[in-house]
């Protein structure tokens, strides 16, 4: 009886995940891929700006997502690497952003930077092309 439930569940299971699979495919496009560059961040301490990251090395994972018609959608990347600020302090870079347009094209993202020194800041920001209008939403300093 255990195994007749089991090959039922399983048979459900797989049934279930090609039924989606397939509706995902018929709906939209996803690409992704890797690629390496430069990292460049605002970093706030509530609204104030207490310094700036640029240049270092980082390695994005980006998963690219399409409309039907094969229009943009959106995109989230992943980025992680390393960048020295000019206090002297390296930080390891933990980052996921997300791009996407509306009125404008925007990207919000969320970063975890840890300082050799002992500095860490978390923080949530979102930019707004058409302006270049930068919104702290949330951050932590340590």
């Amino acid at each position: 009886m255990k195994t007749k439930t089991l090959i039922i569940s399983l048979c459900l299971i797989f049934g279930i995940a090609l039924s989606q699979a397939e509706a995902q495919s018929s709906k939209s496009r996803v690409d992704q891929g890797w690629t390496t560059g430069t990292y460049w961040s605002p970093v706030f301490c509530g609204d104030e700006l207490v310094d700036f990251l640029r240049g270092g090395s980082i390695r994005v994972h980006y998963v690219v997502h399409y409309t039907k018609d094969g229009a943009y959608n959106f995109e989230i990347d992943q980025i992680k690497g390393e960048v020295t600020s000019i206090t002297g302090e390296t930080f390891r870079i933990r980052e996921t952003d997300r791009i996407y347009f509306t009125d404008y094209w925007y990207v919000t993202w969320k970063y975890n930077l840890i300082g050799d020194m002992g500095t860490h800041y978390i923080g949530t920001l979102t930019l707004n092309y058409g302006t270049r209008e930068l919104t702290v939403v949330n951050t932590v300093c340590k």
